[in-house]
């Protein structure tokens, strides 16, 4: 019960971490190629821009020209706000994109603590068996014992439930 549980959580544990990549490119990677859209239309803009700024500063000699230029200066102003508001979402996606990154880096923390927490857990339980075959053996072949070693299959459990209380850092009341 307790191997098939811990089997199950190993399991969900490998494809959890593939399945959260999948979903961060999923989400980001549209969101991104938009605001490469959007960056490329800027660029275009801010290049159209300037060559009209360059055909206005020729056109500057004459005063006749004046309202063309105003017209060219007042939407510099909403490239301005179309500018901050890109550099605004690329700041709040780099924020997310790092809180990602992090969550991610403590998922794999966590699943590597809790396979390291299995793998102490199953090292144990074969320690444990082991021991309790060995008394077994003992007890059905005995051999010459010492005056100070255990002769019982009672006295090796206690010893067995003291090392194993020792480990834990649990005292048997």
């Amino acid at each position: 019960s307790f191997d098939s549980s811990t089997m199950e959580l190993e399991q969900k544990l490998k494809t959890a971490v593939p399945l959260l990549s999948e979903g961060f490119l999923a989400h980001w990677v549209p969101i991104l190629n938009q605001i490469e859209e959007q960056l490329d239309e800027l660029k275009d803009k801010q290049n159209l821009l300037m060559e009209e700024l360059k055909d206005t500063n020729t056109l500057m000699e004459n005063q006749e020209n004046y309202e063309y230029i105003a017209l060219s200066f007042s939407k510099l102003p909403q490239y301005h706000t179309k500018l901050q508001n890109i550099r605004n979402t690329m700041v709040t996606m780099l924020s997310r994109s790092k809180n990602m990154k992090q969550r991610v880096a403590q998922l794999k923390l966590f699943k590597e603590q809790q396979l390291a927490q299995i793998a102490k857990i199953h090292q144990r339980e074969r320690t444990f068996d082991q021991t309790v075959l060995a008394a077994k053996v003992v007890e059905n072949n005995p051999i010459e014992q010492k005056d100070d070693a255990p002769s019982t299959v009672t006295e090796i459990s206690s010893t067995i439930t003291e090392d194993k209380d020792k480990n834990t850092g649990e005292v048997d009341e």
